[in-house]
C-alpha cells in the first residue's frame, strides 16, 4: 500500500523549496553587499550622468530628449545616438528614490583622473553603490530566470547547473554589477529564451498566437532598450514563433509561424518605441544618426585599440572565432579595455581578486570545468537537434547559442571581455541540458 505523501515542512519537495530559497536570498545578499568592491570603471560615470535624461522626462516631457536634426553636435544627443536608455532609466530611477543628483559632467577620456574629478565627473561614493544597485536586481532576476530555463533543459539537475554556472561566473559577477549596461542586457536575452521555451504543447489559442508572441517581442525589446546587441537574440525570437511543440505538419507551422512572427514584432516596436522617445520625433532619421554614430564610435574604438593595445583589434573572423574561448575560459577578467588610468584602479582590483568567489572561473579548475561542460553541452545540443522531432526547448537553446556566436564573430572586431557576456548564459544553458540529461541516466541505472 502506497504511504501519502508527507506535507511536513521538512519533506522532500519542500526541503528542496527551502534550499533554494535560502541560496537565492544569500546570493542576493552577497550581490548587493559587495557593490562597493567591484572596481570603478569610467564607463559607469558616463551611464550615470546619461541617467539625468530620466528627470528631463519627469521634468520636461519625453519630449525633451527627442532627436533633432538641428541638435546635432549636442554632446547629450551624440550619447543618445551611442547607447540605449534601459539602464540610464534603471540608475535614474535609483538616484531619485535616494534623492541623488546625476555627476555633473561626463566623463572625458582625455583628460587624466584629476582633471575629471574636478569637472564633477567621478562618481561619489554614495552615488555610484546605489546605481549598481538596479544591475545587481537585474542579475539576480536573470539568474533565477536561468534556473528556468536550466530545469526546462535538464530538470532538476539542469536548473541548479545553469544558475551556479552563470551566477557564480567571475565575469558575470564583474560587469553584470557595474553602472552599466550589461547586466539590463543578459536579463533581456534571457528573458526572451525563457519565454519561448515556455510554449506548451498544448496550449490555449490564445496563448499560442498572442501571448506567447507577444511576451517574446516585448523581451526581445527590453533587451534592444539595454544594448543595441541585444539584436542578436531577433533571430531566435523569430524562430520561435515556428517552433510549435506538438505541431508536426510543415505547412501549419510556416502559416502559423508567420502570423505569430507579425505579432511578436508588434510587440517589439511598441515597447521599443514606447520606452525610448528618443525615436518620436522623426523616426527614420534618428535611426541613421544611430547607425552612423555606432560606426564613427567603432572606429575611434579600433584607433584608440591599435595605439594602446594592437593586439585587442581582429581584423579576420578567424581570429574573431579563436577570441571566443580565450575570452571564456582563459583571459583573465579584464577591469578595463584601454589603461588609461590603470595605477589609479590597480588596487581596487587587486582587493576585488582577493575574493576567491570573484575568481572561480577565471584560470585552475574553474576554467577547466565550465569550458568542459560547454563543449560537452553544445554536443548534447547538436545530436539531439539531429533526431527527427527534436525537443524545441534543446533547439531553441542551440540556435540562442549559434545566434550570438555567428553575431559576435562576423560583428565584433574588438577583443574586449565585455562584448562576450552574451554567450555566457547560452553555455551555461547547453551545460545544464547536458548536466540533467547525464543525471537522469545515472539515476535510470
Amino acid at each position: 500500500m502506497k504511504e501519502p505523501e508527507s506535507h511536513s515542512l521538512f519533506s522532500g519537495k519542500w526541503a528542496l523549496r527551502l534550499a533554494a530559497g535560502f541560496s537565492a536570498a544569500l546570493y542576493l545578499f552577497y550581490l548587493l553587499a559587495t557593490l562597493p568592491s567591484v572596481p570603478f570603471h569610467p564607463d559607469e560615470a558616463t551611464y550615470i550622468y546619461m541617467s539625468g535624461d530620466l528627470d528631463r522626462i519627469v521634468t520636461l516631457g519625453p519630449l525633451s530628449i527627442c532627436w533633432s536634426a538641428a541638435g546635432k553636435g549636442d554632446p547629450l544627443q551624440t550619447e543618445r545616438e551611442r547607447d540605449c536608455p534601459l539602464a540610464r532609466y534603471a540608475i535614474g530611477a535609483a538616484r531619485g528614490i535616494a534623492g541623488l543628483p546625476a555627476t555633473a559632467s561626463n566623463w572625458d577620456w582625455s583628460a587624466d583622473w584629476a582633471q575629471n574629478l574636478r569637472q564633477g565627473a567621478v562618481p561619489s561614493n554614495e552615488v555610484l553603490p546605489l546605481a549598481r544597485v538596479p544591475q545587481a536586481l537585474l542579475l539576480f532576476l536573470s539568474v533565477l530566470l536561468m534556473a528556468r530555463i536550466g530545469g526546462r533543459l535538464g530538470g532538476g539537475a539542469g536548473a541548479l547547473t545553469a544558475a551556479v554556472l552563470f551566477g557564480l561566473n567571475s565575469q558575470v559577477l564583474l560587469h553584470a554589477r557595474r553602472a552599466m549596461s550589461e547586466s539590463a542586457l543578459l536579463f533581456g536575452m534571457i528573458l526572451t529564451v525563457a519565454v519561448l521555451m515556455e510554449q506548451k504543447r498544448e496550449p490555449g489559442r490564445g496563448e499560442r498566437w498572442f501571448v506567447v508572441p507577444l511576451l517574446a517581442g516585448a523581451a526581445l525589446a527590453l533587451a534592444a532598450l539595454a544594448k543595441y546587441s541585444g539584436l542578436l537574440l531577433a533571430p531566435v525570437a523569430l524562430a520561435g514563433m515556428f517552433i510549435l511543440p506538438g505541431e508536426n505538419i510543415p505547412r501549419k507551422n510556416f502559416l502559423r509561424g508567420i502570423m505569430r512572427s507579425a505579432v511578436m514584432i508588434f510587440a517589439f516596436l511598441a515597447v521599443f518605441l514606447i520606452l525610448n522617445p528618443v525615436f518620436w520625433c522623426d523616426p527614420g532619421g534618428t535611426l541613421a544618426a544611430v547607425v552612423a554614430e555606432r560606426q564613427r564610435l567603432i572606429g575611434e574604438q579600433l584607433a584608440a585599440l591599435q595605439s594602446a593595445t594592437p593586439g585587442g583589434v581582429l581584423r579576420t573572423p578567424g581570429l574573431r572565432l579563436l577570441a571566443v574561448p580565450y575570452e571564456l575560459f582563459i583571459a583573465p577578467l579584464a577591469f578595463w579595455d584601454i589603461p588609461n588610468y590603470a595605477e589609479i584602479t590597480a588596487a581596487a582590483e587587486q582587493a576585488y581578486l582577493a575574493q576567491p568567489i570573484h575568481s572561480l572561473t577565471v584560470g585552475g579548475i574553474g576554467s577547466v570545468v565550465a569550458a568542459i561542460l560547454a563543449f560537452f553541452g553544445l554536443g548534447w545540443a547538436a545530436v539531439g537537434c539531429l533526431r527527427r522531432d527534436p525537443e524545441s526547448a534543446r533547439l531553441v537553446a542551440l540556435i540562442w547559442f549559434l545566434a550570438v556566436l555567428i553575431g559576435i564573430v562576423v560583428g565584433i572586431p574588438i577583443l574586449w571581455q565585455r562584448y562576450y557576456l552574451p554567450l555566457l548564459p547560452a553555455g551555461a544553458a547547453l551545460s545544464a541540458g547536458a548536466v540533467g540529461a547525464i543525471w537522469t541516466r545515472i539515476r535510470k541505472t
